[in-house]
């Protein structure tokens, strides 16, 4: 299902450039898993949040993200 969501996000965005897609693997994968598992093995902890938050505001408010300072 994420790769056929990725498929279709990534067709409609050649026509719509406010529409974008971050796959949540981005922001928490197996290695973090690993690493910070989640307690009920369904939500994250204080740590895990941190970290998803983290990565979050790279993608999204980061260099070329869709909600970063734009030039002008």
């Amino acid at each position: 299902i994420r790769d056929e969501l990725a498929r279709i996000v990534g067709e409609r965005a050649a026509t719509d450039p406010h529409l974008h897609h971050l796959d949540g693997l981005d922001l928490y994968g197996a290695a973090d898993h690993a690493e910070l598992p989640l307690p009920d093995d369904l939500h994250p902890d204080p740590a895990a949040h941190r970290r998803i938050a983290e990565r979050f505001a790279g993608h999204a408010f980061g260099l070329g993200g869709p909600f970063a300072p734009q030039e002008q």
